[in-house]
């Protein structure tokens, strides 16, 4: 689940292709930046923010296109949101950000597309609407939370990935801050923006979440 095929990596190189063609970036440049975006989700550390985090979410995206107003900014938003990924850090949005803003101009793409993506991008560390007048902001952050509402095993198996990728905590200490994260998600209203994938997925990620957070309390 958590590991991008060799398949996988060939559809998203194809979904990669298929975006930056659809808003004109220089060939060679869409092509060194997807060697970077290789690297950078590649690296070992990444037992869940990864290609296959990418591919979940590109593939939900397209199942949710019809409401989705720009595909280009939902699907760049997908692709530059984790991109620096380093758990001793604590702006890792605001660096992908700046790093998707750099990446964009390199391409050539037209500098509008830039502040949307952008504004994607940074709210993911708070996950809430930042920029309202960015329409599709809502859907992206909800997508990016779906696997809260998964179903239990997948759900667990994502907890033990995250654990993972901050081995380096002592386990106390740990437990504590993933006890403070989960406890702030409970404490809102709701957990998703838009209606359809609060009917979708809301009780469900609750059920996840108190599980979770019961396990940490007990061990």
């Amino acid at each position: 689940m958590l590991t991008a095929s060799t398949e996988n990596q060939e559809w998203l190189q194809q979904k990669w292709q298929a975006l930056t063609a659809a808003v004109f970036a220089e060939p060679a440049a869409a092509d060194a930046v997807w060697k970077e975006l290789l690297r950078h989700y590649s690296e070992p550390q990444r037992s869940y923010h990864n290609l296959s985090h990418v591919a979940a979410l590109l593939r939900r995206a397209e199942q949710q296109r019809e409401h989705i107003r720009s595909m280009e900014t939902v699907e760049f938003a997908i692709w530059f949101h984790d991109v620096i990924y380093d758990t001793h850090l604590k702006d890792n949005e605001q660096r992908s950000a700046e790093w998707a803003r750099c990446a964009m101009i390199a391409m050539n793409i037209d500098e509008y597309h830039i502040p949307p993506v952008w504004e994607c991008i940074v709210a993911t560390a708070t996950h809430t609407v930042t920029a309202p007048e960015i329409i599709d902001l809502p859907l992206f952050l909800d997508m990016d939370l779906a696997i809260l509402g998964a179903e239990e095993k997948v759900y667990q198996a994502y907890s033990k990935a995250i654990q993972s990728e901050y081995a380096w905590v002592a386990v106390d200490d740990y437990r504590q801050g993933r006890g403070w994260v989960i406890e702030d998600f409970l404490q809102r209203p709701t957990l998703y923006f838009t209606p359809r994938l609060t009917a979708e997925l809301e009780a469900q990620a609750r059920h996840n979440l108190g599980a979770e957070l019961r396990a940490l309390k007990q061990t």
